[in-house]
């Protein structure tokens, strides 16, 4: 989250600084554990830091009203997070062409909810949506993007890379735009690099962990034109390590800048509670606890495209505004 994503930011531009450069040495500590225990800084991330990010991040987006134009844009959200929890848990051809149009059609509905205001306009939306929908469900490439990338690395790199970007370029200091440089870096570094030490080897209980994810390492690997080896998965692995790590990291390390624990005790209590509930599933069979916590993680990945579709556009804006000075002078 980008030191521009808060509404209310009394912060200083000193502590800014200090913030982004807590982030890069987060993004390099991660990078470094990534390399030795690829397996299970994914597995730490994804279960401990992640149900707590989910929790927190709903409610600052509640706060917030989701950033949607509309009182009830959250509504089909929330029904999208259910029918593609749904479609990963009960898998067969019918629930998987379920969610992927769903997935499909509301990430344009998001940006629908963001930027359509006249009623013409939301009609227009709504039938681009559908088509999405549509291409989603039938066309394998939009499947794989909308079902297997939207909801990981989608939503855990490249969203929080648009905020360092927007940060970067509304700040345009130097620890703004070494933290983006690092954080494009880390990709690559975790890919082709570093390596893993020869003497590692995942536990059984790391390779079943991250069997829900093994699919999309295949697409990974095949996207970027690598064969499948020990070697490439685990360089996948470092990547998802990096990246979930980081991104839990980078939501916690700005608290002071977004102020998403700015709640009531009641809420913080029920927030802390439903989080030990959520630990407690991982602690006694790590596999019920991604099941019964998948709502919750397709929600928050939901609720947050209006976000991300107010940031990009805050993006072109600083970039029209950088390009119309640099005319002018």
């Amino acid at each position: 989250m980008s030191a521009s994503a808060s509404t209310k930011s009394t912060i200083d531009s000193a502590e800014v600084d200090a913030i982004n450069y807590i982030n890069v040495g987060l993004m390099v500590a991660s990078v470094v554990i990534a390399a030795y225990v690829p397996f299970e800084l994914f597995i730490f991330a994804y279960a401990v830091m992640g149900p707590l990010h989910y929790l927190t991040e709903i409610s600052w987006l509640h706060d917030r009203k989701y950033f949607t134009a509309g009182a009830w844009d959250w509504i089909p959200l929330v029904i999208t997070a259910v029918l593609a929890a749904f479609g990963s848990i009960v898998q067969n051809e019918f629930t998987a062409g379920i969610a992927s149009f769903t997935l499909g059609a509301l990430f344009v509905g998001a940006a629908g909810m963001v930027f359509a205001r006249s009623g013409n306009s939301r009609i227009a939306a709504i039938a681009l949506a559908i088509l999405v929908g549509w291409i989603a469900s039938t066309w394998e490439p939009m499947f794989i993007l909308f079902t297997a990338f939207l909801p990981t690395l989608l939503h855990v790199y490249v969203f929080t890379g648009l905020f360092i970007l927007y940060g970067a370029l509304k700040g345009g200091t130097f620890s703004g735009i070494l933290s983006l440089v690092v954080f494009i870096a880390a990709p690559f570094l975790c890919m082709f690099g570093i390596s893993t030490p020869a003497g590692y080897s995942p536990t059984a209980y790391a390779l079943q962990a991250v069997g829900p994810f093994e699919p999309l390492g295949w697409f990974v690997l095949d996207l970027v034109g690598l064969p499948l080896t020990m070697e490439t998965q685990l360089g996948f692995m470092r990547l998802m390590g990096f990246a979930y790590a980081y991104h839990y990291l980078n939501w916690f390390s700005k608290t002071r800048i977004i102020n998403w624990h700015q709640v009531s005790r009641r809420r913080l209590s029920g927030i802390l509670g439903l989080y030990l509930c959520a630990l407690a599933l991982y602690g006694y069979d790590y596999y019920v606890g991604f099941l019964a916590l998948m709502t919750l993680s397709f929600a928050h990945v939901m609720l947050e495209l209006p976000l991300n579709f107010r940031t990009a556009y805050g993006i072109v804006g600083e970039v029209r505004d950088r390009l119309r000075a640099q005319r002018s002078s």
